[in-house]
């Protein structure tokens, strides 16, 4: 009796390790081609824009024009995600890149020149912040 109730256990503790990724897949929201396209292109902007840092050699509306672009596409994705059902893992991480880029453009609203070294750790952090969320939407079950 004692070995029937030591087996039991035994496989009752074992299985929790094969039914939990199978339970998770059901807590999570599935993969979004939309949510993954605009985080992509949220990234694909801050890169293109962080050279552009530098005003001294290109124009200061260079960079504003990115960090405008920057500021839609986060926005979209923000609202976009905001209501998707069981996308709680996904709402925090981009309302926090939004608020990043949001700060970025408030900056460059009220100031008439920014600091290149500023501005390249800021759009590096945007960056940063938008490979993480696409490797998580990315591992989402299909």
């Amino acid at each position: 009796m004692k070995n029937i109730i030591i087996a039991v256990l035994f496989f009752t503790l074992s299985g929790c390790s094969v039914v939990q990724p199978f339970i998770d897949r059901f807590n999570i929201a599935p993969f979004d081609n939309n949510e993954y396209a605009l985080i992509n292109k949220l990234r694909t902007t801050a890169i293109q824009a962080k050279p552009r840092c530098d005003v001294s050699v290109l124009p200061p509306f260079a960079i504003e024009d990115y960090i405008s672009e920057m500021y839609n596409i986060a926005l979209l994705l923000r609202n976009y995600s905001e209501y998707l059902p069981k996308n709680d893992q996904t709402i925090k991480p981009v309302g926090l890149v939004f608020q990043m880029v949001s700060d970025l453009k408030n900056r460059y609203e009220k100031e008439s020149k920014i600091n290149k070294t500023y501005c390249q750790l800021k759009i590096q952090s945007i960056i940063e912040s938008s490979v993480s969320i696409q490797q998580a939407i990315g591992k989402r079950p299909r």
